[in-house]
């Protein structure tokens, strides 16, 4: 016999996996799984369209988590500079944003076969459940208003709002974000 503190389950596909990754979630597991979403509210819709019960998803569910790759630029040929006002409000910034940090700009060499980037990093998206939340989900399971909701209540940050801070920290491009955000 076993007794598992915690549990993974490879990929949620169908009804019967969602029901016992639920079931062993509402018996004190720790359950981890992967649902192919294009965001963490999205999760929600998928296991209500699979036909979970919307109380089930909502007192099972501590947080979720959304992930994309992105390049890096490379460290080889990248060059610092100081995007104009313009260029900062099509990304929803303003200079005072940026502070004194610079961004950076992939131009490309050798290194990175001139494509500018080398290596890949992951940009996070987090919603974590709380009791407002999981009250809401029991009204509606549309993925814009959860997300909406999570957002105006600061229960979320976002794939756009993590790969900003990548991109302030020098890791990546705003241009990159935006390709996969």
């Amino acid at each position: 016999r076993q007794d598992p503190d915690v549990i993974l389950v490879g990929e949620i596909r169908d009804l019967e996996t969602a029901e016992i990754a639920i079931q062993s979630a509402l018996t004190g597991h720790l359950v981890f799984s992967t649902l192919h979403t294009n965001d963490a509210a999205s999760a929600i819709t998928r296991l209500v369209d699979m036909g979970v019960e919307s109380f089930l998803v909502s007192s099972s569910i501590n947080a979720i988590l959304a992930q994309r790759l992105v390049r890096k630029v490379c460290t080889n040929c990248s060059e610092e500079f100081t995007p104009g006002r313009e260029y900062l409000a099509q990304v929803g910034l303003v200079p005072e944003d940026l502070g004194d940090r610079p961004l950076f700009r992939s131009r490309g060499c050798p290194e990175c076969l001139n494509t500018g980037y080398q290596g890949r990093i992951g940009i996070f998206e987090l919603m974590v459940m709380t009791e407002d939340l999981k009250n809401f989900i029991l009204t509606t399971s549309d993925s814009n208003q959860i997300r909406r909701r999570a957002l105006a209540a600061g229960d979320m940050i976002t794939l756009r709002q993590d790969g900003l801070q990548k991109v302030m920290s020098g890791m990546t491009t705003i241009e990159e974000i935006f390709r996969v955000s």
